[in-house]
């Protein structure tokens, strides 16, 4: 055999009962799994006392930029990420023309103009990656806001009849090019801009190629709940496979939570594929933007620095902000302003304010706290858009309920990064460095919410059923070769909101298609990752 991994403790991402044993790799795939501790390699990694796993395959990433910066996939092969799933959220690279770049470039997260976007086409996004090469395997949602923004940039209205026919006709090709299903983000725009009709529409061309529907849920005004029932709407009509983003009812209201969880027993129960993620942080991130009214997204970055300057403007927009549907929800009451820590800021006149909530900032400006914010937008300029906030939005009873359900699967919601290079200034949530590791040493290892077999298949075989992929996310004979080990008594997040850049500690080796691209915690530097394309 190529490579035997020799005396680990195997958990083989089933939920079945961990056992000693060894794994035969051979051309990148498991050719033998064996209790006996027998296997000869070429090559081989001592285990014994570490604990074995498939890869981690993340559910929910926003990595569909920064991958192309760093293909290294840094933060994320670190903590033992083998596969992500980009496009979440309804927010992705393409497919993009050149009449409505500049649009979708706001939309995408982890945006730098020091790489150009050189493709039209979802196929010639994906070819982008194979060009380049990359660290794990990549898995893609086709995105709505994409989509929508090609067709009809940010306008704030419904469709018409032949825009749709238009959306309907890039989803199908994206679909055919090997994406994975369709994702919205409905709390914003402009995928909120739509009306359940249109999405039920792209949904039925998703579920004609075997795709699944994965949502932002719209309900971001305190009623997640009508988010959910939409979703299950779009699931039944459009006959696919559900998936819920980060689902959790807000600021720790956890009625609204069980409430949540019932209405999925209760759909799965009536013969619904419905799953949900959640990372394991009490906190989530946000461009600051996205809590502002719709037709705010019209203007051009440089209108609205005249009017977050101007006093009476900015009075105007923030009496218009405070009345709007999400903003009356995040920005009008003290206690969520006092939640909100502003944390992705660019303009060097800001950095005093990294770190402070939206109070804080009104404070320090002597001004109302909205007032305070728009006058720190203005000063971000081009980067307005991209300044983001992280807020407590969750309560950890809520987290704990959510994790023990079993159609539960852990997403980091993250961003695959690095502290050096070109993404070292892009300081996001600490989940982009921690949120696997968190799962075993806080939920499990610590609080007891799961056992590390659960957690394991939440984290392998389960997100991998659900994105389709038959040959990943398990240790058995003829799988790939995609496998973390790791030390069980030390494996912990290290990454915090105050310092979201640093590696987890415990994971000794990650093996991407057989190839090792961790080895004693340190990345070899190995691009053996591949562009896993939905079967059409």
């Amino acid at each position: 055999m190529d490579l035997v991994i020799r005396g680990g403790i195997i958990v083989d991402g089933t939920g079945a009962p961990r056992f000693r044993g060894d794994v035969g790799i051979t051309q990148g795939k498991i050719v033998e799994v064996s209790r006996n501790s027998n296997l000869q390699g070429n090559e081989r990694i001592d285990a014994n006392n570490l604990i074995v796993t498939p890869g981690f395959v993340d559910i929910h990433t926003h990595s569909d930029f920064p991958l192309l910066q760093n293909t290294k996939a840094e933060s994320y092969v670190r903590q033992g990420v083998t596969t992500s799933v980009i496009g979440a959220c309804g927010r992705s690279c393409a497919p993009v023309n050149d009449a409505t770049k500049d649009l979708l470039i706001r939309d995408i997260i982890g945006y730098d103009a020091r790489l150009s976007i050189s493709w039209h086409s979802f196929q010639d996004y994906l070819n982008e990656f194979e060009k380049r090469g990359i660290a794990q395997n990549i898995a893609s949602l086709v995105a709505h806001n994409a989509v929508r923004i090609f067709v009809m940039g940010y306008e704030a209205r419904a469709s018409t009849r032949n825009e749709l026919e238009e959306m309907k006709r890039l989803v199908d090709e994206c679909m055919k090019s090997g994406a994975i299903g369709l994702s919205t983000g409905l709390a914003y725009p402009p995928g909120g801009n739509a009306d359940t009709e249109e999405i039920i529409e792209l949904a039925k061309i998703a579920s004609h190629y075997g795709g699944f529907y994965s949502s932002h849920l719209r309900g971001t005004n305190g009623d997640f709940l009508s988010g959910a029932e939409e979703a299950l709407t779009i699931g039944k009509k459009a006959r696919l496979p559900v998936h819920i983003g980060h689902f959790c009812g807000f600021f720790g209201n956890f009625e609204d939570t069980q409430r949540g969880l019932k209405m999925i027993k209760d759909a799965r129960n009536q013969g619904m594929d419905v799953t949900c993620d959640l990372y394991p942080y009490l906190a989530g991130a946000n461009p600051l933007m996205s809590f502002f009214p719709p037709n705010i997204f019209n203007r051009q970055w440089n209108e609205l620095v005249k009017e977050f300057r101007s006093p009476s403007s900015r009075k105007q927009l923030v009496e218009e902000i405070r009345k709007s549907e999400l903003g009356a929800f995040w920005l009008s009451k003290p206690e969520t302003l006092n939640r909100i820590m502003l944390f992705d800021i660019y303009a060097s006149s800001n950095q005093p304010f990294k770190g402070k909530n939206l109070t804080e900032i009104g404070s320090l400006k002597n001004m109302d706290p909205l007032d305070a914010t728009l006058s720190v937008l203005a000063d971000e300029g081009k980067d307005m858009f991209n300044t983001g906030v992280i807020c407590q939005w969750m309560g950890e009873r809520d987290n704990f309920a959510i994790f023990r359900e079993s159609f539960h699967m852990v997403g980091s919601d993250g961003i695959a990064l690095a502290p050096y290079g070109e993404l070292a200034s892009f300081k996001f949530h600490p989940r982009a460095y921690g949120t696997f590791p968190r799962v075993i040493a806080r939920y499990v290892r610590e609080n007891a919410v799961l056992t590390l077999e659960e957690a394991v298949r939440k984290m392998t075989s389960s997100p991998a059923r659900r994105v389709g992929l038959s040959d990943r996310g398990q240790i058995k004979q003829g799988m790939w070769a995609d496998l973390v080990v790791f030390n069980y008594e030390n494996i912990m997040d290290r990454s915090t909101y105050e310092r979201p850049d640093l590696y987890s500690d415990g994971i000794e080796y990650v093996l991407v298609n057989g190839e090792i691209v961790v080895q004693k915690g340190t990345h070899t530097g190995k691009l053996p990752g591949k562009i896993l394309r939905h079967n059409n």
